[in-house]
């Protein structure tokens, strides 16, 4: 405690040479140490005056004075840490019913109003004229503009409306608003946010939303539509597991129609048609193989994704890895086994001189209903061969489809290669008919 005149009284931890207030002794003893180092008598005099206070202290015997005089002064000479005293529980007061009362109101006013916004926003994109002269009286007619023939201000940058900067009004809550404070919201995506089920096609990345391809909205209207936008697609978002899962599904979707094709191409081969041959049907046999790999990869993504042991969800995962097992066990790798090339150069052969038996029987019938033509019509009916061969749009026709046999083979659409090929027979059947009509 120290008088700075005898009026006004300060109290406190004060320097005694220049009165400044320093909270703390040990701050008042390394001020005064630092700044008056020569006033040494004045600091010997201050620990007296701490000394004689404290015997002051204890001759009055107040324990509880005591206690905190020594506190301080072990505090001060940071000797001092906090004992662990047992502190009684104040008053409480739970604040959550309150919480929650605002919340709720808050919540319900921005779902009020955003399911409003979503009404005309649907009202909007469904029923939209493809002209822009009706178009503007469309979307006036949804959602009434307000009068702005008194606002000289734009509402959210406050800047005056001029002829450089013209009023344009919100299509979802009519409010007005310059270019600069607006936001467009592109079409497509409108049309995803109302109806979910259509797929969202935005503008390329490099392509402005404009006003041709998009709506003008005010700040406030495309943040609402924004977050619902956002909270259907945490929604619609799909976990690891299930897009492994439906990629799993995929795989096998893929796999049954190319097992059915290989085996089709291998009863092909054993019956000696020249359809396919062994290297159309080892692409295939490949192909499958591939297939294979993957739905195993994705059935152990599947089962080892955290789960707790025992729960409904890892034994679901478990049957999964069971099932996708045992289809490619059973289904995919239990496939027929390939003739060789011997075996089928010999059904070929065979195939090959029953064809030829038919048509020397048709070739002699073909004969016999020649022998009553009349030597003159027969004469003139004959034909060089060369210019048969250089005429004849069957020979184009089987040539174009050999290129088509080519390319579907190099694509392993082997259902397209049957049927080009069985075209090419009928074409080539037809041929030789036609040259043994000729024939002389």
């Amino acid at each position: 405690m120290a008088a700075a005149n005898e009026d006004e009284i300060l109290e406190g931890f004060l320097c005694p040479i220049c009165k400044a207030d320093l909270k703390s002794a040990t701050q008042l003893t390394n001020h005064f140490e630092s700044l008056h180092q020569e006033e040494q008598d004045v600091l010997k005099s201050l620990k007296d005056i701490f000394g004689k206070a404290k015997k002051i202290i204890l001759n009055n015997d107040d324990t509880e004075l005591k206690e905190t005089f020594d506190r301080a002064l072990k505090f001060n000479s940071q000797e001092y840490y906090y004992p662990n005293e047992e502190q009684s529980i104040g008053v409480s007061r739970s604040s959550t019913d309150y919480f929650r009362g605002v919340r709720s109101a808050r919540l319900e006013r921005y779902a009020t109003e955003t399911n409003k916004l979503l009404i005309r926003l649907d009202k909007l994109v469904c029923n939209m004229p493809s002209e822009p002269n009706q178009r503007k009286a469309f979307e006036q007619e949804v959602v009434p503009w307000l009068d702005g023939s008194s606002v000289k201000l734009c509402p959210n940058c406050a800047k005056a409306f001029n002829l450089t900067r013209r009023k344009h009004h919100c299509r979802l809550c009519g409010s007005l608003l310059c270019h600069d404070c607006s936001v467009f919201l592109d079409l497509n995506v409108a049309k995803s946010i109302v109806d979910p089920s259509i797929p969202q096609t935005s503008t390329q990345p490099d392509q402005e939303v404009t006003e041709k391809n998009g709506l003008r909205l005010c700040e406030h209207c495309y943040n609402l539509i924004e977050l619902r936008k956002q909270i259907q697609e945490r929604r619609n978002a799909k976990t690891a597991l299930v897009t492994a899962y439906e990629q799993m599904r995929s795989l096998m979707d893929q796999a049954r129609p190319a097992v059915a094709m290989y085996e089709k191409m291998c009863q092909s081969l054993f019956d000696g048609e020249t359809t396919y041959n062994l290297a159309d049907v080892n692409a295939m046999r490949g192909k499958i193989g591939k297939l294979a790999e993957g739905i195993d990869l994705l059935s152990k993504q599947v089962v080892a994704h955290p789960a707790e042991p025992g729960t409904r969800q890892a034994r679901l995962q478990n049957s999964i890895r069971q099932a996708a097992a045992h289809y490619i066990k059973e289904d995919l790798l239990s496939l027929r086994k390939l003739p060789t090339e011997a075996q089928i150069e010999e059904v070929r052969r065979e195939r090959y001189e029953r064809a030829q038996k038919q048509i020397q029987l048709e070739r002699e019938r073909r004969e016999r209903e020649r022998d009553w033509r009349e030597e003159a019509s027969a004469s003139g009916s004959r034909l060089e061969q060369a210019d048969i061969d250089e005429n004849n749009p069957l020979i184009e026709q089987m040539n174009i489809i050999r290129g088509y046999i080519k390319d579907a083979r190099k694509e392993l659409r082997f259902e397209e290669v049957a049927i080009l090929e069985a075209n090419l027979k009928e074409l080539k059947k037809e041929y030789q008919l036609q040259m043994l009509s000729h024939k002389p």
